[in-house]
């Protein structure tokens, strides 16, 4: 049952971090001014701020049936297809490693390098980006770390 509640654990975090990886990556490409820290969401179309409930990934998409709330616009695809492969690639990398301190620090840099994929497919912001970046990758410590802590716990537990 503990390894249950530990496996849930690293799924949470991780989807936790496939929501913030669609706005940050986002953020830090072209036509994309706000900075990575800010927790304000808005559309991209009409710029109504977006309730807290509907940024939860990939379930907001579904619950929204894929269009903004307020005007109704499609929401891109791209934007669930990257959430997905975010959750799914760093969940299936680290149980492939056994939940261990590797697998979590593989994870994150499998996170890592879809970041700069798609920067390199989307192309980066003119103005500021380097410190962007820089902020986005130290937004990343506290998630990694926590992730850490979750796998020292399951090696102890299953040890």
């Amino acid at each position: 049952m503990e390894r249950i509640i530990i496996i849930a654990a690293f799924f949470l975090l991780y989807f936790n971090v496939s929501g913030l990886a669609t706005t940050n990556i986002l953020r830090l490409t072209s036509g994309n001014e706000l900075p990575v820290l800010v927790s304000k969401c808005v559309c991209g179309n009409c710029g109504t701020p977006i309730k807290p409930f509907y940024q939860l990934p990939i379930i907001s998409f579904i619950l929204c049936r894929g269009k903004c709330k307020s005007c109704k616009i499609s929401i891109p695809v791209d934007a669930l297809i990257l959430e997905i492969v975010v959750l799914v690639g760093m969940f299936l990398v680290s149980a492939l490693l056994k939940f261990s301190l590797t697998g979590v620090t593989f994870s994150f840099i499998f996170y890592e390098a879809i970041r700069v994929i798609m920067i390199a497919i989307n192309g980066k912001r003119s103005s500021s980006f380097a410190k962007q970046y820089f902020i986005a990758v130290l937004a990343m410590i506290p998630y990694y770390l926590i992730t850490l802590f979750v796998a020292l716990i399951y090696m102890a537990v299953c040890a």
